[in-house]
């Protein structure tokens, strides 16, 4: 089973880490760009446990369009919830080890918090002063009360519109210091409106 998850993680990271970096390009000039050539505003997220459906909002456009970029370039295949945020909600994308070149520039928006359902980038604070946002981790809330601290904080770009239950499961599962002890894979499609 090791070995099958291993293989997975390799095609995955190597079919799609080439074709999501920026290199010299300037992200926001380049999202603004995909963003208008790819309109889409929802994705089903595939889980053996169930589906579930995100809405992503068109007032953080950086966000969506990274977001569907990296939908449709296949970086959320064969991927994991690698955390569950005690109490608070599940964390998955790409981690540490898989970083694309970039970040997202940040587009907070205080009407939209951290809700129960929320979607929102995580971040990583060291050499990051703007406070911009990963281009690949991302997390779902469960729990709005043990959230509220992180509004203003981490960009929300979305929210789950169906299957909330497939992410409560998720997070009610067994885990060590906040990693699940079976992990969750998932794949990611753009839905068709």
């Amino acid at each position: 089973m090791k070995r099958i998850i291993f293989f997975l993680f390799c095609i995955s990271f190597i079919s799609c880490k080439k074709d999501l970096r920026l290199f010299d390009q300037d992200p926001k000039t380049f999202l603004i760009q995909y963003g208008t050539e790819n309109p889409e505003t929802k994705v089903k997220v595939h889980t053996v446990g169930g589906d579930f459906v995100i809405k992503l909002h068109t007032e953080t456009p950086l966000h969506r369009a990274n977001f569907i970029r990296n939908v449709k370039a296949g970086y959320y295949v064969s991927r994991m919830f690698y955390r569950n945020i005690y109490r608070m909600g599940i964390q998955g994308g790409g981690e540490y080890m898989d970083q694309l070149d970039f970040l997202v520039p940040p587009e907070y928006r205080p009407e939209f918090t951290h809700k129960r359902g929320a979607v929102a980038m995580a971040r990583y604070d060291e050499g990051n002063p703007d406070r911009a946002s990963s281009p690949t981790e991302f997390y779902i809330i469960t729990n709005e009360a043990e959230a509220r601290q992180l509004n203003g904080l981490y960009v929300v770009f979305g929210e789950v519109i169906e299957g909330m239950e497939v992410v409560d499961a998720i997070q009610a599962g067994k885990e060590y210091n906040e990693r699940p002890a079976i992990p969750v894979f998932f794949r990611i499609d753009v839905v068709e409106e």
